[in-house]
């Protein structure tokens, strides 16, 4: 469809501005008017006298430059459908209500809510009987859910609803803004029957909505979750005796189901952003599980068209902007792998080795003597230039462990440089380039030097500092080195013992950086250990309550509760 100055366009009135952003990684509140939609706009039918009156678009200037790149898209068109919640809890709110938009999800967490009656199944006749006395709902979808917020009924003109999404409740009643992040939307009725549905969307498993003032008159008809997620059916799963086994995976599944979306996302709530590090396994777990190649496709079309920051490194999201984690940048390759173990070929190779090769130039030229990658940690945080390897230690969510020791030389973003050189050789071995004996050669001494530097004759430790090992020698860093081979047989089983032999006192892993340890502990034959562990780990979430996997293994204040990257396990157990 092309359009000219021949279309007609209207500003909708009805989005009040301005508004507060609902966090940094989404758009923006959403205050909205139905009393100031134009007319026709219920139905999405507009007649000719209505269009009249709008003005014509204006054409934009050289358009071909500025979306001459789009192709068609690669990922699955989204399916929408309706889901009702399964109960309900009635309150009386007698609040006020917040008067900007951008307070409205603190004020309904803090407010007073006035309990009446606990929890009981879902039924709108038992709703509605109940109003206008009880003015506040909390709806239980069942499981945590990813969609827009929906709500149909019949009101007076100026009726103001509140409606929040949360993923948890605290202390009874819906903890709706977490880590700074707000969950609300504003609906105004007009007179008469009405449907609303949010513009902007969610995760979670529980819906909150308030009636501010006067609840006389209000009925209302639907209310609940307008699913969105990409038609996904899976094509392998496991089948075993084990219950509790049978239940993490399906956790995972669902997991991966609701978090499928137009691209892949970190998490449906907070950070609705792509990140290099993690949506390679999650992308690699639709294939594999789902039968799915689009969103590795997708991934790696990304790793090709994302643009190199002035540091001549990647930002760590894409689509977006946002700080440079130098391990994700060296991630991507990968993608690679896990497309040729899949189809049989790299993924248009050529571009991929003249993009890898380009990121490849910040590394080298941070190579220190032993050619080792070396730079000072803090000074580089501080231009936006993070060693991430993992969560523990950074600061950013809770760990009842130590964190990785980043002081110094860093043992892991070698390891992570050296599997990109590995990669890197292959494609270039693959695409006949004379690049390949330079990259095999420097992979060779990376390794070497790692080993030489770090590798005390029983683990790896996680740097060194003036000659000095760290006193750190996390699973992050053992699982890479057995991961990426610089460990094997009795030397890798022997290492990772002493990780798990270690595990209340040394730096365990997140749920992210299983994708690295489970196939660790396989090529170690630790396969029992490994299942142990999932059962240990993921169940702890199964008996909290879990329907989709957390993002840390505390499920605390500062974590999503539904996070893709915590799917090592499904991808583990297909084999």
């Amino acid at each position: 469809v092309v359009s000219d100055e021949n279309w007609k366009c209207l500003d909708l009135p009805m989005w009040r501005q301005p508004v507060s952003q609902r966090g940094w990684a989404l758009g923006y509140c959403e205050d909205y008017d139905a009393r100031r939609e134009p007319a026709g706009w219920a139905h999405k039918r507009f007649t000719d006298r209505d269009t009249a009156r709008w003005p014509s678009a204006v054409a934009v200037r050289d358009a071909e430059r500025i979306w001459g790149g789009y192709t068609s898209r690669m990922t699955p068109m989204l399916e929408r459908h309706n889901t009702a919640p399964v109960a309900m809890r009635a309150w009386r709110a007698p609040g006020a209500g917040a008067e900007e938009m951008g307070d409205v999800s603190l004020y309904c967490d803090e407010e007073v809510l006035e309990p009446l009656g606990e929890w009981q199944d879902f039924d709108l006749e038992a709703l509605n009987a109940h109003l206008p006395r009880a003015n506040a709902w909390t709806f239980d979808l069942g499981e945590e859910l990813v969609g827009h917020y929906m709500i149909g009924l019949e009101a007076p003109a100026g009726t103001v609803i509140e409606i929040s999404g949360a993923e948890l409740l605290r202390d009874g009643r819906p903890w709706i803004f977490r880590k700074g992040t707000r969950y609300s939307v504003r609906y105004t009725t007009r007179a008469g029957a009405q449907r609303f549905a949010s513009f902007s969307w969610s995760g979670f498993r529980y819906l909150h909505v308030v009636i501010r003032g006067d609840a006389r008159g209000v009925r209302l008809a639907q209310v609940g979750c307008l699913e969105k997620r990409a038609p996904l059916t899976l094509k392998q799963s496991l089948h075993s005796d084990d219950e509790e086994l049978q239940r993490i995976f399906a956790l995972c599944a669902h997991t991966l189901a609701v978090g499928a979306q137009e691209h892949l996302i970190d998490c449906p709530t907070r950070e609705q952003a792509q990140y290099f590090g993690d949506a390679v396994f999650v992308a690699q777990n639709l294939w594999r599980g789902f039968g799915e190649p689009a969103y590795l496709q997708w991934y790696l079309e990304c790793f090709l068209h994302a643009p190199l920051n002035e540091h001549g490194q990647l930002n760590c999201i894409y689509p977006g902007v946002h700080t440079t984690l130098l391990d994700y940048t060296l991630i991507p390759l990968i993608g690679q792998r896990f497309y040729h173990e899949n189809r049989g070929v790299y993924y248009k190779p050529a571009e991929t080795l003249a993009r890898a090769l380009r990121l490849k130039e910040w590394y080298d030229r941070h190579l220190n003597a032993a050619g080792l990658v070396d730079f000072d940690y803090e000074t580089y945080a501080q231009r936006g230039l993070r060693n991430f390897i993992d969560h523990p230690g950074i600061g950013w969510h809770n760990f009842p462990h130590p964190g990785i020791d980043r002081d110094g030389t860093s043992c892991p973003l070698n390891m992570f440089f050296y599997g990109f050189l590995q990669i890197l050789a292959e494609i270039a071995t693959d695409l006949g380039r004379p690049e390949r004996a330079a990259l095999r050669e420097q992979a060779e001494r990376l390794g070497e030097a790692i080993r030489t530097t770090f590798y005390d004759g029983t683990v790896y430790h996680d740097a060194v500092r003036g000659g000095v090992l760290s006193a750190g020698t996390s699973w992050q860093t053992n699982a890479l080195a057995v991961y990426w081979d610089l460990l094997r047989g009795e030397a890798a089983t022997r290492a990772l013992r002493a990780m798990l032999e270690g595990y209340d006192r040394l730096c365990r892993c997140s749920p992210y950086f299983y994708f690295y340890l489970l196939p660790a502990m396989d090529k170690a034959g630790l396969h029992e250990e490994a299942v142990a562990l999932i059962k240990r780990e993921w169940g702890a979430m199964l008996a909290a309550g879990a329907t989709t996997t957390w993002e840390s293994f505390l499920g605390d204040e500062k974590d999503s509760l539904c996070h893709p990257w915590s799917t090592a396990p499904f991808l583990y157990l297909l084999g």
